[in-house]
């Protein structure tokens, strides 16, 4: 419990104390009129829980041999004394692996919690705190506050009040140990098939601070009440087996086994009879156990304490009843109910030891609370009020490997070495027969020489099928109790889970079961005690400004199970939205926050108050400054990089363009020459017919053939070459020779 100032806390033990006094004053004036009448009748009633619950103990027995890897003792006759009798311990792994699969989902390591105590959406508010609101609202604006506002503020202070009540909670269950007894009652459901927590109860507690009086350090120690909480071991206790729901019940007895110092302080509290308690520690000073249950011996047995005493052994037996009451069995037992209530049912808590002497009887400690006990079932059905753990499921598949184990290993046992058949009498009398080892000679008379002294028998090894088979039984067991061995942490490589992603597929559909754990869990513990213990600090609590009208809402399935599922979404979501697209859609803030929330590492994301004083400090504005001057440089830069980019372009356009001209150029200086020789071909057919030919000889191919150079007639005698052409009048000389001679454009008027 959070501790605070030393005056704090001496007003919280002197609170403390009241409330104690008020809660066992009421206890005292009854429990002084007990009669004797009410103890033989409520002890005839346990021994009938007693015996109508034997039946279920033999399962539980056996379940927990079961467990511990032991044999009943009736199969452990029919194995025989020279026959295998290992046990494989099939069952305790799948125990365990359920075991902190749940645990680790009920208690995460992180600060989530699987519960949450909210105001309910119209909350009622007493006329004393809603006056309070408005006088605060009334001095802090000058004038009378609309409803609207008056609504708003009785919200928030809801708000205040639940969220006091709920670390109020929390700090609670944290003293009480609510984990440990949570573990312990989650091994029980898984192996037995049923757990149960006790509580919230009253219990005194003292605790020791240290104050500082005249400059010394001094211990004090104060009492207070805090709230019970406490696991009870199927063992010890007794419901009514007519019944299949706690709620059904007509009582709950819960045998305890006491200390002598333990049964003495009962006699401090004001609710017990005192009286008797101190002359039954007289009467029996090495204490008084009755020896009529036969589970005390058989769990001593399996325990491996078959020497221990069981009787007088300084231990006192106390039954503790929960339960209803009839108006006239309360009258008979010297407690006050007016007689229009005398045809009701009480419910009412009753101690008695087992002489049948009552040593308390109060009627329902906690308002609106009656059963202290809360069950959580691993498979409940509707034939019994305790339900089916592992053990018991699986019972057929675990006989059925261990069947088949010892016969494996009882098969490579006879045939792992020679098995030889021996006839003495044809034997050396100086020979031992038992004696074998390698590169022994056998010593025989002559007695019958045909037949061999010694003859080898041979066995065939099963080992492969027995194997084989008792692989079957393992798959079934996976089936039949759809816990699976990858989720022991197996290495399975076969099939779906030889991937990394179908393995995650297989061990989401296995977390299905899980989740139908968790539901049992907090429709069985969760809720009713957390509602429970919010009545306890409703009733008890020192502190008004926690109390409120709220609800205690359980989410473990909806916010536990799925965790590592929205883990995976929401970081494939983050790289699918990490794109210029989608990023101007997304609030990255948002998004990193239930990514942190979703792995547990919400405290290293910054809050929007703590972004904002960075960003308003000196060293934050130094830091935009330089972020500036970087961008600013950065942007200098690429603007040069782009004026290089555009100077290159233009270049390497320039340079295209050159090239173009150039082809331009070679095109036209090729049709000019084409152009003369076409000329030239047209006044001298030899030139073209020697051209043809030269194209032939390249290996040209002419479409239209013409007469060969060889075939044309000479010129006739006695012509000559025609001479060129002078210039015509007009036509300007110019310096072209060869190609291009000839075919000059004439001058233009105006052109150069």
């Amino acid at each position: 419990m959070t501790m605070t100032t030393s005056t704090q806390h001496a007003h919280d033990a002197r609170a403390y104390d009241s409330a104690a006094k008020r809660q066992f004053a009421d206890d005292a004036e009854g429990a002084d009129l007990v009669a004797s009448v009410l103890g033989p009748l409520l002890l005839a009633e346990f021994s009938r829980a007693e015996i109508e619950r034997r039946d279920t103990e033999t399962r539980w027995l056996a379940d927990l041999r079961q467990y511990r890897g032991q044999y009943d003792p009736d199969v452990l006759s029919d194995i025989g004394a020279t026959r295998s009798k290992v046990f494989v311990r099939k069952t305790r792994v799948k125990v365990k692996t359920v075991n902190s699969r749940v645990a680790d989902l009920l208690f995460p390591t992180g600060s989530e919690k699987n519960w949450t105590v909210e105001n309910t959406p119209v909350p009622s508010v007493a006329p004393e705190q809603e006056a309070q609101v408005v006088a605060e609202l009334l001095q802090a604006s000058g004038q009378q506050p609309t409803p609207e506002q008056l609504k708003t503020a009785l919200l928030e202070r809801a708000k205040l009040a639940a969220k006091g009540m709920s670390q109020a909670i929390e700090d609670q269950l944290v003293e009480a140990r609510y984990k440990k007894a949570s573990v312990q009652a989650i091994h029980s459901a898984h192996l037995y098939g049923t757990g149960i927590i006790k509580g919230p109860l009253v219990e005194k507690k003292v605790r020791t601070q240290f104050i500082l009086k005249h400059g010394k350090w001094a211990p004090q120690s104060q009492t207070y009440i805090t709230p019970f909480v406490d696991y009870v071991p199927l063992w010890r206790f007794y419901p009514d087996m007519s019944a299949t729901t706690i709620e059904d019940c007509r009582y709950t007895y819960e045998r305890h086994l006491m200390t002598k110092a333990a049964f003495a302080a009962l006699a401090e509290r004001k609710s017990f009879n005192s009286c008797i308690i101190r002359q039954h520690i007289l009467s029996n000073p090495d204490g008084l156990r009755t020896n009529t249950f036969a589970v005390d011996t058989e769990l001593r047995t399996i325990g491996e304490r078959s020497q221990t005493q069981a009787v007088a052994d300084g231990q006192y037996e106390v039954l503790e009843r929960w339960g209803w009451l009839d108006g006239a069995q309360l009258t008979e037992a010297g407690l006050k109910v007016p007689e229009d209530r005398l045809h009701e049912s009480f419910f009412a808590n009753v101690w008695l030891l087992p002489n049948g002497e009552v040593i308390k009887a109060v009627l329902q400690p906690i308002n609106g609370v009656t059963w202290p006990y809360h069950l959580y079932y691993f498979d409940k059905d509707e034939t019994s009020i305790f339900a089916e753990g592992l053990a018991s499921i699986m019972r057929d598949d675990q006989t059925m490997i261990n069947a088949g184990i010892r016969m494996s290993l009882d098969n490579a046992a006879i045939t792992a070495g020679a098995m030889l058949e021996v006839t003495p009498g044809l034997l050396s009398s100086l020979e031992k027969v038992t004696e074998i080892h390698p590169w022994k000679v056998w010593l025989r008379n002559a007695t019958n020489p045909g037949s061999p002294a010694v003859r080898p028998i041979s066995l065939t090894s099963n080992l492969n099928e027995l194997l084989q088979l008792v692989d079957v039984f393992e798959q079934n067991a996976d089936e039949v109790t759809a816990i699976p061995r990858y989720m022991s942490g197996e290495n399975a490589t076969q099939g779906a889970a030889g991937t990394a992603s179908g393995m995650s597929m297989l061990m989401g559909a296995a977390n299905i079961v899980i989740k139908d754990l968790i539901t049992n869990w907090d429709e069985g513990i969760t809720r009713p005690f957390l509602q429970a213990l919010y009545r306890w600090n409703m009733q008890f609590h020192t502190d008004p400004s926690i109390k409120g009208d709220f609800d205690v809402k359980a989410r473990g399935t909806a916010s536990l199970v799925a965790k590592e599922v929205r883990a995976n979404q929401l970081n494939n979501f983050s790289e699918l939205t990490a794109n210029p697209l989608d990023a101007p859609y997304i609030k990255r803030d948002k998004l990193l926050l239930q990514r942190a929330e979703a792995n547990e590492l919400s405290d290293v994301v910054k809050t929007e108050e703590e972004m904002k004083a960075e960003q308003s400090g000196p060293a934050a504005q130094q830091q935009q400054q330089a972020a500036q001057q970087l961008q600013q440089a950065q942007m200098a830069e690429m603007q040069a990089k782009v004026a290089k980019l555009v100077a290159d372009a233009q270049r390497i356009l320039a340079q295209a363009e050159q090239i173009k001209a150039q082809a331009v150029s070679t095109k036209v200086q090729a049709a000019y020459e084409a152009l003369q020789a076409g000329g030239v071909a047209t006044t001298s057919p030899q030139v073209a017919m020697a051209g043809d030919e030269i194209l032939r000889s390249a290996g040209w191919v002419d479409a239209t053939p013409q007469t060969a150079i060889a075939e044309i007639d000479p010129a006739p005698s006695g012509t000559a070459p025609v001479p060129p052409m002078a210039p015509r009048a007009g036509e300007r000389p110019t310096a072209l020779a060869g190609a291009r001679r000839g075919i000059e454009t004439p001058v233009v008027e105006g052109m150069p």
